[in-house]
């Protein structure tokens, strides 16, 4: 069973996936604070 590629996202899955890309986000900004500072 694949996936059709033409698929809109549901709600769900966007509300997941903004969820991880803010978490990627906020821990890419902490990393590279720790990186200048440190």
């Amino acid at each position: 069973m694949t996936p059709d590629p033409d698929r809109k996202p549901t709600k769900e899955e966007m509300k997941q996936g903004g969820k991880v890309a803010t978490l990627v986000l906020i821990f890419l900004a902490l990393f590279t604070l720790y990186f200048v500072v440190g």
